[in-house]
């Protein structure tokens, strides 16, 4: 059973030194802000490399928001696992979003979407699609 137990920790260590952009970690002290009123229900994941994903999975409004430091355009992921509440994983350093857009036009709408997106070690902001300023705080 430790020898099990070994292996188990030891490919779980090396996932995490191979998968250290793709893993996402839950931040339970993390606050997320819309319009500066406090957001209840919203769980943020961080990963090592400081990309955030934010899960709303309340019906109505359930979202899911990933914003990467790369390309720093806020999109919801294509393909995600999701140990719930615990961790995600994404398929790829680079994970592929469907791009949010004024009102979830997809380029139709008036004007370009400039989501404005500020990511640092401490907090992250960006404009969400309806126009509104999202706020989260990293513990």
């Amino acid at each position: 059973m430790k020898t099990f137990l070994l292996l188990v920790l030891l490919s779980l260590l090396a996932l995490i030194a191979v998968d250290q952009r793709r893993i996402y970690v839950r931040d339970p002290l993390a606050t997320v802000y819309k319009n500066d009123a406090q957001q209840s229900g919203v769980q943020v994941f961080v990963s090592l490399s400081g990309d955030v994903l934010l899960w709303q999975d309340a019906e109505p409004g359930a979202y899911r928001t990933l914003l990467q430091s790369w390309n720093k355009m806020p999109g919801a992921p294509v393909r995600l696992m999701c140990l719930h509440w615990v961790v995600c994983l994404a398929d790829a350093d680079h994970a592929p979003i469907y791009p949010m857009d004024w009102n979830g036009n997809s380029g139709r709408g008036k004007g370009r979407y400039d989501p404005q997106v500020s990511m640092t070690g401490r907090e992250v902001t960006y404009m969400d699609g309806d126009g509104a300023a999202v706020r989260v705080e990293l513990r």
